[in-house]
């Protein structure tokens, strides 16, 4: 059985080997401009570790775990497009180093692609992948909508909120985990137990961003960018539905304030401290993260073969930046 690391090299080396080409160039280059552009690998890896409960040899799992990186990269080529954001990891988005059109267009073919992968494996497994990429495609583009509208509005519930993040970010960590069930095999109960795995650790990672956010420990990072954004995460949230009038009309008045300030961000994240805020992030973070491990546990499959899926989990689940 492969170790993560080794998973990681197979992962890119089969990325590599498949990289995106064509007679018009300019289609395929911007998709291979932010594929290249690196980043954790978390879905694809997901796709590997969960086929890997129940075979050692995973080659049969690589175009999964391909087309969960190339829709996920689709995902975020858009999302820039629409945040009008200058910078993905650190190098200038898509739509930056070329131009608008191409971002959109070669953003199209990625998702084009990734059904075209899945397409590739014998009927019996690529017609429920495909249909878990449909539903996985819709959710997204639902918790991108919902997020898009908390931007227009102060009245946002915790419920809310926890459905957009399992929509935008925490169902395509459920299902890159449950097409490596679906490349090896794996019993119907194992498949939803997978998902149910990756939706709560999803959720739990989302919530840990959004503390970190404001609450980082480590040094040199700039604390506050949501708040400075005004963006109605789950402290906002919480912090709104626990204040006294005072101060809720106060954390209200800052986020009505769009030009960035220290003054801003300290007294917003006053007001969180004072409600206990981060200790309550913090507990629901532990408790997706447990929902998580829980849903693992149930997978048929011997404790000995879970241990990459296990670390894979802890990496994600108790991380400080």
């Amino acid at each position: 059985m492969l170790s993560l690391p080794e998973l990681g090299q197979l992962f890119e080396s089969y990325r590599r080997e498949h990289a995106f080409k064509g007679t018009v160039a300019e289609l395929y280059a911007p998709a291979q401009y932010l594929m290249d552009l690196g980043g954790k690998r978390i879905r694809p890896l997901s796709t590997l570790v969960a086929h890997q409960l129940y075979h050692d040899e995973v080659d049969l799992a690589l175009p999964a775990a391909l087309a969960m990186e190339v829709f996920h990269n689709f995902s975020l080529m858009h999302d820039d497009i629409m945040d009008e954001s200058p910078l993905r990891r650190d190098h200038p988005t898509v739509h930056m180093q070329y131009d608008l059109n191409a971002a959109i267009l070669s953003g199209d073919w990625m998702l084009i692609h990734s059904y075209e992968l899945l397409a590739g494996y014998d009927a019996s497994k690529a017609l429920p992948m495909i249909k878990l990429l449909n539903k996985t495609g819709a959710e997204v583009c639902e918790g991108q909508q919902r997020d898009i509208n908390f931007e227009s509005t102060m009245n946002v519930s915790e419920a809310a909120y926890i459905q957009m993040i399992q929509d935008k970010t925490a169902v395509l960590l459920g299902a890159s985990l449950q097409m490596g069930g679906y490349t090896a095999g794996a019993p119907a109960s194992d498949l939803d137990a997978l998902y149910l795995t990756g939706i709560n650790a999803g959720i739990s990672f989302q919530l840990m961003d959004d503390y970190l956010d404001a609450f980082s420990p480590t040094s040199g990072k700039i604390k506050g960018g949501d708040v400075l954004q005004n963006k109605k995460t789950i402290l906002f949230i919480h912090c709104l539905q626990e204040a006294n009038e005072t101060d809720r009309n106060q954390l209200l008045n800052w986020y009505q304030i769009q030009t960035p300030s220290d003054e801003k961000i300290s007294g917003v994240l006053h007001l969180f401290e004072k409600y206990q805020v981060p200790s309550f992030v913090k507990n629901m973070v532990q408790s997706y993260g447990q929902k998580s491990m829980k849903a693992l546990d149930s997978i048929s499959v011997a404790q000995s073969r879970k241990t990459n899926l296990e670390t894979l989990l802890t990496e994600l689940l108790n991380r400080n930046k």
